[in-house]
């Protein structure tokens, strides 16, 4: 049974049925609402005859006058209610979602409930099961959610390089171009052609919460701009966003000028290492990274260890915070915080800062979560060198200094420009570290990171203060 058949929903139903003075029905209503008759698009309080009048019916279950609960037969004989008893018509339109697919559904498949919804789209992953009624779902899903003109099927496995996967259309207009609006901005991009995750709302704000307005934003895998944007237009970042993805990238620079974030976006459409190779060569002194590609994210933490952990030259710019969304899988063995620094060290050779932040986002499938860790980029050798900032060449020197609050290494770094005449002292957490030769987790990690998503690190911290004094050097 391949189409949704509306007409064995059409009967007639007997119920009871009150005849109440209009003075009475305001009461009635808020005082017996539970006992009047119930279902979609059906309205309980109809006119009579008698203008003074309301026809109000009785839920189902009350079959006879004897069926009616004690305090309804009490207001009955105080007002000298007449019941009687009507036949009213029902149809498709009068049924519920889950009572039409209860009526059509054999017993033993499973009504899906979670699906998720982008614009006027709905979009679900149907168990083998349920694919042989595929049509009847998605035109029940259709039929009974407001302002849904689209219902399709996931088919097969997400591309790993796109991260987009096929569709079938179930129900509905073959519009795939749906526009949405999320943390202040608006959306719009073709649902087959792009990744989108509606689920991932709250876990965008939230690091998004985490930027400063000083920050720089390097956002490696940004799809259509989910983060970038709302760190543009919330916490006004600059923002350096990539995709591979050339359909993301076009929509995302759609997106931006949508949004009027032009002047904060740039957008580029590379191979993510390339994009960060690219940022350090144009010396742009990124201070947050963004890897929101869970299935393949930490093997590109490769690109950062080769610039930041190099024995022989200092970095090129101050280490920046990672973000990192990676997938980990957990058994009865496993702890998914530790493993996903472990993974994560692994990859870069060292050991993660032990003031590293590491949650769980959500899960994905049975025992395979989704995390988020977040940690400033470990150093072998201190920040030193020179700086490009609009075509400006500075001359930059660290010093290394103890902080007595917190025991971590701080940097600071004194800026000298010769065409302007402004010093900037910058205060950054620059960790050092030699490389890591064992598997075993930064220390101190469990009791940080089971506080979920307070994650704002003094070592996130940038602060700048302006001197007329051009030449003038930071005192230690």
């Amino acid at each position: 049974m391949n189409v949704l058949n509306k007409e064995v929903f059409n009967q007639t139903k007997k119920l009871l049925g009150l005849i109440v003075s209009n003075k009475l029905v305001n009461g009635f209503s808020k005082q017996f609402k539970s006992y009047m008759f119930q279902c979609p698009k059906f309205k309980p309080i109809v006119s009579t005859e008698n203008n003074d009048t309301k026809m109000i019916y009785l839920c189902d279950t009350f079959k006879k006058e004897t069926d009616i609960p004690d305090q309804l037969q009490t207001f009955i004989k105080e007002n000298d209610v007449k019941v009687i008893e009507k036949d009213v018509s029902l149809n498709y339109n009068n049924f519920s979602y889950e009572q039409v697919l209860k009526t059509l559904l054999p017993k033993d498949v499973g009504i899906p409930f979670s699906f998720e919804r982008i614009g006027h789209i709905i979009h679900v992953n149907l168990k083998d099961e349920q694919l042989p009624y595929k049509y009847i779902i998605g035109q029940a899903i259709l039929d009974k959610n407001i302002q849904v003109r689209t219902v399709l099927n996931k088919v097969g496995e997400i591309d790993t390089v796109f991260r987009t996967f096929k569709i079938e259309i179930l129900a509905g207009e073959p519009d795939l171009v749906a526009e949405i609006k999320e943390n202040e901005c608006i959306f719009r991009f073709n649902f087959e052609e792009v990744y989108w995750n509606s689920r991932l709302q709250y876990e965008h704000m939230e690091l998004v919460n985490t930027f400063k307005k000083e920050d720089i934003i390097c956002d490696m895998f940004a799809g259509v701009g989910p983060f970038a944007l709302p760190a543009a237009k919330i916490k006004k970042c600059k923002i350096y966003a990539n995709d591979l993805n050339p359909s993301s990238v076009k929509y995302m620079k759609e997106n931006a000028k949508n949004n009027h974030l032009e002047s904060k976006v740039e957008i580029s459409n590379l191979d993510a290492r390339d994009f960060v190779k690219f940022l350090v060569e144009k010396s742009i002194p990124f201070t947050q990274v963004i890897m929101n590609l869970p299935s393949t994210s930490i093997e590109f933490l490769d690109v950062f260890r080769d610039i930041f952990l190099n024995s022989t030259i200092p970095p090129p710019i101050p280490p920046p915070i990672i973000n990192c969304y990676t997938f980990t899988k957990l058994d009865e063995s496993s702890n998914l915080i530790k493993d996903t620094i472990k993974n994560v060290e692994d990859v870069i050779g060292a050991k993660v800062p032990s003031d590293c932040v590491c949650y769980e986002v959500r899960d994905v499938a049975p025992k395979k979560s989704m995390m988020r860790i977040s940690f400033r980029m470990p150093t072998i050798l201190p920040y030193v060198g020179p700086l490009t900032v609009n075509g400006t060449t500075q001359t930059q020197t660290t010093a290394t200094a103890t902080n007595n609050n917190n025991n971590t290494n701080t940097s600071s770094t004194t800026t000298t420009t010769t065409t302007t005449t402004t010093t900037t002292t910058t205060t950054i957490t620059e960790p050092t570290t030699e490389p890591n030769n064992t598997n075993t987790s930064a220390n101190n990690t469990d009791d940080q990171n089971n506080k979920k998503r307070n994650s704002t690190e003094d070592s996130n911290e940038i602060n700048e203060t302006d001197s007329k004094d051009t030449n003038k050097k930071l005192k230690n």
